[in-house]
């Protein structure tokens, strides 16, 4: 159910904390003590972002932000030289990666709204740079669909019969070097659309149909000239979970399953063409398992770490599985090659206290760009030459940032006795670290987790004097099936219980005063904030809510209003909260008991919790006379993708926490 739904959107503390990996404090200069932080540093997005390499290692491709502006640049990795650059803020950057080694992909997206569509949408846009020409080309463009009033006018396009109303057009699911196109599967028609695949030339972005799916279509898989191997369906309506291979040449159906959701969706295709793999519960923990593309039949499980969930399958651009990465506090790898494997874990302990992400390889493996992010770096992408053994700082995401407060991974134990994972963030001042004031920070999802990693807003809140605590509650991933599946029906109850333990343990530790405790999260995060302060009020002495949702029988009836009522979102989303008895776990119908002040936060272009879930809870909180101000972001989205309304959200919390619960002594 997690990886289908994904594809689609210490022991116990006892009076010390107990460091991860026997990382502690004394690592840290003194020199990093009271430094003030600059709130532009943290706020604004990264100077330097979505790095990408090329196949022969010549080019770097990435994000840079100048001011406010996203710029898109390509430098020559031997001269560091600038091959090309242009403006990327036409449409919010999200990704940049190499097709062939004169071809980058940058796909972004725009929050888009038509009057014949309820709402808004996030409708996403794949470009290819030739570094060569410095030409910059649309790939898929759906432009030639013309809207008049309320007719479609058709223009003589290859491409005029997509549906017009649609996002995801940037997906990239396989590429023809021989032929220089892409494979971008898209939906067709106006009445039924229907999901099929698109040739695209990377040369011009012209497209025309290459497969032809249906209604149920939900994926596809190809080979690397292009053949089809094979096709994923899901009948909403009857609940049907079909598979379909091509490998003979004719259409195969290889799996069959009746379910409201799939147990199941396949990610990645073996190097030789034969058989799918997906990730699948296997006890405790997600690992891997496949399925032959000539029989249907399912092995498994064939990769997994004890305690770890697979977190990603490491895949090319034409899904092909090339290794395999584990979550937990921190990432770890699986290689088909030992040699890659005794790699990564040098890299791994050279940087205890850290993350450690392969972002790309050069094709004859030789080099390999890493992000180290933790408390080594505010991210830094290095080159790991493997002939020389050379490590090269390239650039840095946060390079003016370099105070870091230590980041540890945890452990606690709930009431009930489940072990809860945690990042605890403290002061960059090591002699500043007890009777701290508090800033739980629950993470969205709830379906994700914290990692040992830097955080802007967790830095920004440590620089600041607050101790952060980022507890992964039941229903978090990446820690084990028993942990996720144990938040089910669980909202606003064990849940937010597993955050107030949190907070007690730390308490009891001498760490936290108290009296000086706030809660503060974004996405579900920001309903735990407000579950926070309407069901244990007397832990908090304020509450941010950052796009949370207030009113969760509104939130449901908005999704079966743009869902069918047998669609499997629906289905997940009742059996997730439940679609009963709701409004006893909605914070919009407590105001009454809230004790601190709120701040609610918003992006009046957010398609996933729309602006009237701030709107109502602020409504109930001040028809109960309780402290309350909504701060609106003209023009942002759920993911604060501009550095503008981000630096207005950290500036506004600021503001906030200093009147509120200030991080000085009081």
């Amino acid at each position: 159910m997690m990886s289908f739904y994904q594809k689609y959107s210490l022991s116990l503390f006892t009076t010390t904390l107990l460091a991860f990996g026997g990382f502690c404090g004394s690592l840290f200069a003194e020199e990093n003590a009271q430094v003030l932080p600059n709130i532009e540093h943290y706020g604004l997005l990264p100077k330097y972002r979505s790095f990408a390499f090329s196949p022969n290692s010549k080019h770097f491709a990435f994000i840079q932000r100048e001011n406010n502006t996203d710029l898109f640049v390509v430098m020559n990795a031997g001269t560091q030289a600038v091959a090309g650059a242009f403006r990327a803020d036409a449409y919010k950057a999200r990704d940049v990666y190499f097709a062939t080694d004169k071809h980058v992909i940058i796909v972004g997206s725009k929050t888009t709204k038509d009057y014949r569509i309820r709402g808004k949408w996030e409708n996403s846009t794949a470009f290819v740079y030739n570094i060569e020409t410095q030409k910059l080309t649309t790939l898929l463009d759906n432009s030639c669909v013309e809207k008049s009033g309320s007719a479609i006018k058709r223009c003589k396009s290859n491409t005029s019969s997509l549906f017009p109303w649609q996002s995801g057009l940037g997906r990239i699911i396989g590429l023809n070097k021989k032929s220089r196109e892409v494979y971008m599967p898209a939906f067709s028609g106006l009445r039924k659309p229907h999901y099929d695949v698109y040739r695209v030339s990377l040369k011009t972005g012209k497209a025309q149909r290459f497969a032809t799916g249906n209604a149920s279509t939900i994926d596809w898989f190809l080979s690397e000239d292009g053949t089809v191997l094979a096709r994923e369906d899901f009948a909403q309506r009857t609940g049907e979970h079909l598979i379909y291979s091509k490998i003979s040449g004719e259409w195969k159906l290889i799996y069959r399953n009746e379910t409201d959701i799939p147990e199941f969706s396949p990610e990645a295709i073996s190097q030789d063409n034969k058989r799918l793999f997906f990730t699948s519960s296997n006890e405790n923990d997600l690992s891997i398992s496949s399925m032959s593309l000539d029989t249907g039949e399912i092995t498994g499980p064939l990769f997994g770490q004890e305690g770890k969930d697979v977190g990603f399958i490491v895949t090319d651009i034409n899904r092909k599985m090339e290794s395999i990465r584990y979550s937990g506090f921190r990432p770890s790898y699986s290689f088909p090659d030992q040699k890659d494997n005794e790699t990564y874990k040098m890299l791994s302990e050279y940087y205890p206290a850290s993350s450690v992400y392969v972002e790309d390889r050069s094709t004859d493996n030789n080099k390999w760009l890493v992000r180290i992010t933790g408390n080594d770096s505010a991210g830094d992408y290095r080159i790991l030459d493997r002939e020389k053994v050379k490590l090269h700082k390239i650039l840095a995401e946060y390079p003016d940032i370099a105070a870091i407060g230590e980041v540890r991974a945890v452990n606690y134990k709930a009431r009930d006795g489940l072990k809860i994972p945690a990042i605890l963030t403290l002061p960059t001042d090591p002699e500043k670290r007890k009777n701290l004031p508090l800033i739980a920070l629950p993470h969205g999802g709830p379906a994700a987790h914290d990692t040992l990693r830097f955080d802007w807003l967790a830095q920004y809140l440590a620089a600041k004097g607050y101790a952060v605590l980022q507890p992964n509650f039941r229903g978090s991933t990446g820690f084990g099936y028993e942990l996720f599946n144990s938040g089910d029906g669980e909202w606003g109850k064990k849940m937010q219980d597993d955050i107030s333990d949190g907070i007690k343990v730390l308490v009891k530790s001498g760490y936290v005063d108290p009296g000086r405790v706030c809660i503060m999260g974004a996405s579900y995060g920001g309903y735990s904030a407000l579950a926070g302060g309407a069901f244990s009020p007397e832990l908090y002495r304020c509450v941010i809510s950052i796009a949370g949702v207030s009113d969760l029988p509104l939130m449901i009836s908005e999704i079966k209003s743009q869902n069918k009522s047998y669609s499997f979102i629906v289905k997940y989303w009742e059996g997730l909260i439940g679609d009963s008895g709701t409004e006893s776990i909605s914070p919009v119908n407590f105001a009454e008991n809230f004790q601190a002040p709120v701040l609610l936060i918003h992006g009046k272009d957010d398609v996933v919790v729309p602006i009237i879930q701030s709107k109502r809870m602020l409504s109930a909180l001040k028809k109960a006379d309780k402290v309350v101000e909504l701060v609106t972001l003209k023009g942002e989205d759920h993911w604060l993708s501009s550095s503008e309304t981000r630096l207005a959200l950290l500036k506004a919390v600021d503001e906030f926490l200093e009147k509120h619960n200030p991080a000085g002594t009081l």
